[in-house]
């Protein structure tokens, strides 16, 4: 797993040994970077929520994103995560928290581009996004990208986001974006 372009470009990342974490692949990274690179949505805070390695926000600060959060419950990828931060001489706030703690404590902060990759067994995306809304966790014009099971049709909010859904093998990746 490395960092695909930017300013940190070819660094390999630190990654946990097992299966408790599922890494977003370098070819899915990729592609979700050069959808948003194209409409122009790599900037801000970012908000790397269910972390792992923290490759979806390191990846984000080295295409131009101003600063990033991080959030895993898993103390062991929150080390990742740090020691991955620190490689890349790069700046992040880091939080190991479960993720409804993190979105609470995050009240009052916006942001501008937000990762959702929970563990696929949860299925909790359709309450993520609730969560995140009833919190005003998403900047105007930001946008939400979810990496879920390529079974998973959860439920959002028609009437808040164009959708955007992208399928790799087992895994989709949908796009969220606030409607103006």
């Amino acid at each position: 797993m490395r960092i695909i372009s930017g300013k940190f470009r070819g660094k390999r990342l630190f990654s946990l040994e097992g299966e408790r974490t599922r890494p977003t692949s370098d070819k899915v990274k990729e592609s979700v970077f050069n959808i948003l690179a194209n409409s122009g949505e790599v900037y801000g805070r970012v908000l790397d929520l269910f972390a792992g390695t923290g490759a979806l926000g390191l990846e984000a600060l080295s295409r131009g994103a101003s600063e990033a959060v991080f959030v895993d419950k898993n103390p062991d990828a929150v080390k990742i995560v740090k020691s991955n931060i620190s490689l890349c001489k790069a700046a992040g706030k880091v939080y190991n928290t479960d993720w409804q703690v993190a979105v609470r404590k995050l009240v009052g902060t916006t942001f501008d581009l937000i990762f959702l990759d929970p563990p696929y067994a949860l299925g909790a995306e359709a309450k993520i996004l609730h969560e995140i809304e009833d919190k005003q966790l998403l900047a105007d014009g930001g946008v939400i990208v979810i990496e879920h099971s390529i079974d998973n049709n959860f439920d959002y909010d028609k009437s808040l986001y164009e959708a955007d859904r992208r399928e790799y093998r087992g895994t989709a990746v949908t796009f969220l974006r606030l409607k103006k």
